[in-house]
């Protein structure tokens, strides 16, 4: 493993941005109603789980990334073969991202071609990831104290203006907890909290892998009780129709600000949060594909395959839907059948071979 090396300050700047990335912006859970934000709540108890077994392979194999420990776990072939399905997966979600982030922006400045807005945002991913993932971290720390600045503003400025409709949020479970149950799993416990599966090759960068588990349970605490915040405020200020309706419902409920007809059109507060975001979530995807083949191939210089990756996720943002519907349903596809394989079943394979060879040597 390179030399490289996080500390816990970062890693939780990292987890923090990664979980916020679109799942800040764009609906979840639309089958709980109003009570999405309870949904969040109750997935990220799974959530806290899930990392706490990534984090176990982090101990129980120290210094080795998702790739290796895979092989020793299941054996060189099938672990082998199973690790290189995760670079696909990682590459893909990445696409979505960049898709969904650029969707947001060609939505504003209908004038740019949606293609130069995302070459933009991956040109800057190709130069950061290119500088490994201390630089990455770094920015990070820095990048979560602009995002704090920009959502303390955001909600003075919607709580100031008087918009908020605190009965939208009523009743409280007129269906029983079924719905909100099944919003939260599987649903909202894979995105956005499974998706911290590609930090299986993050931790072992951090310089002090015993405090991994203490960081991470906190920072995705902050992060799930801002989240649920969040979209209990997007529904209070626009109901639940609207805001099941709405592609980007944060930007619609800040659109809706007016302060003394003095402070309106706060949309760019929204823009430049969903930017970083969305920044970071794909640049740790695209670190997760490389570390992985990396690993895989035996590629000592992995800085080579950070230009390909970027461009294949460029292309391949513009090429996964024809139009945001589509999007949504290939979104929805994925999140319910493909994702729960990678970020729960095989994770949980792994735990139980790696606890039956340990028992029996």
């Amino acid at each position: 493993m390179a030399k490289e090396r996080i500390g816990v300050k970062e890693l939780s700047a990292l987890i923090i941005l990664f979980e916020l990335g679109t799942a800040l912006v764009i609906p979840i859970g639309f089958a709980a109603g109003q009570n999405v934000w309870v949904s969040i709540l109750l997935a990220l108890i799974g959530g806290i789980l899930l990392f706490l077994l990534y984090n176990y392979f982090a101990i129980r194999y120290p210094g080795l990334s998702f790739s290796l420990y895979t092989q020793k776990i299941l054996g060189k072939y099938i672990g082998w073969a199973i690790s290189l399905l995760y670079i696909p997966l990682f590459i893909y979600i990445a696409a979505r991202d960049l898709r969904e982030a650029g969707g947001l922006l060609f939505s504003t400045y209908d004038r740019t071609p949606l293609f130069a807005i995302n070459a933009l945002m991956m040109f800057a991913v190709i130069f950061t990831v290119k500088k490994g993932i201390e630089v990455l971290a770094r920015m990070a720390e820095i990048y979560l104290i602009i995002m704090i600045v920009l959502g303390v503003l955001g909600n003075i400025f919607v709580l100031v203006s008087g918009i908020i409709e605190p009965k939208n949020l009523l009743p409280l479970f007129p269906h029983g907890l079924k719905p909100i149950l099944t919003t939260a799993y599987p649903n909202i416990l894979i995105f956005p909290f499974g998706e911290m599966v590609c930090f299986t090759t993050i931790l072992p960068y951090l310089n002090k892998p015993q405090l991994g588990k203490k960081t991470g349970v906190v920072a995705l605490i902050f992060t799930g009780i801002l989240l649920s915040w969040t979209h209990a405020l997007e529904i209070s200020v626009l109901g639940v129709e609207m805001y099941s309706r709405a592609t980007f419902p944060l930007f619609v409920t800040i659109s809706k600000v007016n302060i003394a007809d003095f402070l309106q059109r706060l949309d760019p507060i929204v823009i430049l949060a969903l930017i970083i975001g969305v920044f970071f979530k794909i640049s740790i995807y695209c670190f997760a594909a490389i570390n992985v083949a990396a690993h895989l191939f035996k590629i000592e210089e992995p800085n080579k395959l950070v230009l390909p990756t970027g461009i294949i996720i460029l292309f391949l943002s513009i090429l996964i839907a024809i139009n945001a519907i589509e999007h949504l349903e290939e979104g929805a596809f994925i999140i319910r059948y493909i994702l729960p394989i990678f970020c729960v079943g095989i994770p949980i394979i792994l735990f139980v071979v790696d606890l039956i060879r340990k028992r029996f040597g």
